[in-house]
């Protein structure tokens, strides 16, 4: 809990203002211009003014922010200008409007020195950097060089209206997906709070804000493999580096998901230094839940030896890396995906189905729980349960040996 507020009265002064150093957080209201007061953090060492005033004209009680200490000469020059906007207040006046005017007119002047792409590299920077995970970052920049930048990157950010984004969304769309584009669309938003806050924009003029989010028609439902199921998958990837002309690594990968249960860029952005064969361990050092180990069986050995082999050749800190970039992992499965589940004539399904699968097998086969949840990275049991969806028999077998026990 945040400590409280201590209040009081007394006539400003610089002389005892200056050399305020209280633990507490302070309030003092000055005994000579009426509404003015100051604030101190106690962790900040600053003090801050406000003049709470009641605006005749809305009838609303405001506290109108007169700035630090240290922007001021003098505390007098502080009680000057407060003085003024009283005067306005009891006029009729609205110095709030006044100031909140005056302060969009800076931001927008300001805002005219700054295209989006010098923006976007301070907001990687000074946000997205401190506050997000290494592979977010990294898919952000990905996002705003492939799909914003192209269309609004030269543009003077207090440019960019709400036409410009709606005009915009339709052609990531037709380039990409719906998916994607959303999560576009999400990343300028951000990045316009961000602008925001650092007064390079006026606050509410988010040109995202009514930009209404598409949703594919097509929406696969959730869809477990069960032996047969893999069986036809993993004949189907066999086929898929012969059939097609995609490289042979896409279906690698797609494999190790399905020994693995690992989240798809896990594998796609695995790093050859998370790779411990020999303990047959994944160091996952950036996964959803944070850092975590992979055990790894057999079969799935097998695929990382030969993976490692070819990004040992190429050079790549990644064990499978992006077409035509060694520094960075494969961006994108879903097209080999998509081809195999219709070689091995399966239904329509997510890549993340496969990781369901996965753990709805282990169940299926009688694995314990508790290993089934350190196996997928859930931090709860009751997530890998959410994930399980058992084969009727098993249900009746359950069911049956519970009553065979109480019947006994």
């Amino acid at each position: 809990m945040g400590k409280i507020w201590k209040c009081e009265k007394r006539l400003f002064k610089d002389h005892w203002i200056k050399n305020i150093r209280s633990t507490h957080k302070l309030q003092i209201t000055d005994g000579s211009v009426p509404g003015l007061y100051m604030r101190y953090s106690p962790t900040t060492k600053l003090v801050t003014f406000f003049l709470a005033c009641l605006i005749r004209s809305t009838g609303e009680r405001k506290n109108i922010y007169l700035g630090r200490y240290t922007e001021y000469e003098t505390v007098e020059d502080v009680k000057k200008k407060a003085r003024v906007l009283r005067e306005q207040i009891l006029l009729g006046g609205n110095p709030m409007a006044q100031i909140k005017e005056e302060v969009k007119k800076q931001v927008i002047k300001e805002s005219k020195k700054h295209t989006y792409k010098e923006l976007f590299q301070m907001y990687i920077t000074k946000y997205a950097k401190v506050y997000k995970k290494e592979r977010t970052v990294k898919s952000n920049e990905d996002q705003s060089r492939l799909y914003i930048e192209p269309i609004l990157g030269d543009m003077y950010v207090d440019e960019i209206e709400e036409q410009h984004v709606l005009d915009a969304y339709p052609v990531w769309v037709e380039k990409t997906s719906f998916s994607t584009a959303n999560k576009v669309l999400s990343l300028l938003s951000s990045f316009w709070d961000w602008c925001e806050s650092y007064k390079y924009l006026p606050r509410d003029s988010n040109p995202c804000k009514y930009v209404r989010k598409g949703k594919t028609q097509t929406v696969c439902k959730k869809t477990t493999l069960d032996i047969d199921g893999y069986k036809g998958l993993f004949a189907a990837l066999e086929r898929g580096p012969i059939e097609t002309d995609m490289h042979e690594k896409y279906f690698r990968i797609i494999k190790l998901l399905a020994l693995t249960g690992c989240r798809s860029s896990e594998i796609r952005c695995l790093k050859v230094r998370e790779v411990d064969l020999e303990h047959k361990v994944l160091h996952l050092e950036d996964s959803k839940t944070g850092a975590r180990d992979v055990k790894l069986p057999d079969l799935a050995i097998k695929e990382l030896e030969i993976a490692l082999a070819e990004a040992k050749m190429i050079g790549s800190e990644y064990v499978f890396s992006s077409r035509g970039n060694i520094f960075q992992g494969v961006q994108d499965i879903r097209k080999p995906f998509q081809w195999a589940l219709k070689k091995a004539g399966l239904p329509q399904m997510r890549i993340h189905d496969l990781r369901h699968s996965f753990i709805t097998m282990g169940a299926n086969t009688g694995q314990n729980m508790v290993a089934m949840r350190d196996a997928a990275g859930h931090s709860r049991i009751t997530t890998t349960e959410g994930y399980t969806h058992l084969a009727d028999e098993q249900t009746f077998i359950a069911v049956n040996n519970i009553a065979n026990a109480i019947c006994a």
